[in-house]
């Protein structure tokens, strides 16, 4: 029985640790220093290249980390255009559901005054398809186009549930 008893509680402390805890205050600071660089194209947290990233295309170093990520990095397509990711470790699939509303909360909280809402959409990289994006309110697409977006999903399949979140710069510059 105490060997079950340590057993449980060493498995309680690892799923403690696997899964990062997001700080409010900075996570939301995160978010408007990540809005606010991804405006000016992230040429002020861009870093030097650090191989490939999964999709097979640049990979750069990121001098911001979001508040309880466990990676981030840039990367920059064919086209020039950058897109930063921050990944979050989850301790089970229900604990990511969560942990995303409760990040794309946040996320809303300053970015609403940007103009940006919560529309949700579909990705078949993530669990139930389920993307959350936030994004100029506008039925137009060259309006739309002139400011960043944020997107939020579960990567499917991983291992612990990995949460993602993807800041893009604008298309129009």
């Amino acid at each position: 029985m105490r060997h079950f008893g340590l057993t449980f509680l060493l498995f309680l402390i690892g799923s403690v640790i696997n899964a990062q805890t997001i700080n409010p205050d900075i996570y939301k600071k995160n978010i408007e220093i990540l809005y606010d660089a991804a405006a000016k194209g992230f040429k002020d947290i861009k870093l030097e290249e650090s191989g490939t990233s999964p999709s097979g295309i640049k990979k750069f170093k990121a001098a911001k980390k979001v508040s309880g990520a466990s990676e981030v990095f840039i990367d920059v397509d064919a086209e020039n255009s950058m897109t930063y990711y921050a990944h979050f470790e989850a301790s089970d699939i229900e604990g990511a559901k969560d942990k995303v509303e409760e990040m794309v909360a946040m996320a809303e909280e300053v970015t609403s005054d940007k103009g940006l809402v919560r529309k949700r959409g579909t990705n078949v990289s993530y669990e139930g398809y389920k993307k959350i994006t936030l994004e100029y309110d506008s039925d137009n697409i060259d309006l739309m186009g002139k400011y960043p977006s944020l997107s939020f999903g579960i990567i499917k399949g991983s291992q612990p549930p990995m949460i993602e979140l993807i800041v893009n710069e604008p298309l129009w510059k």
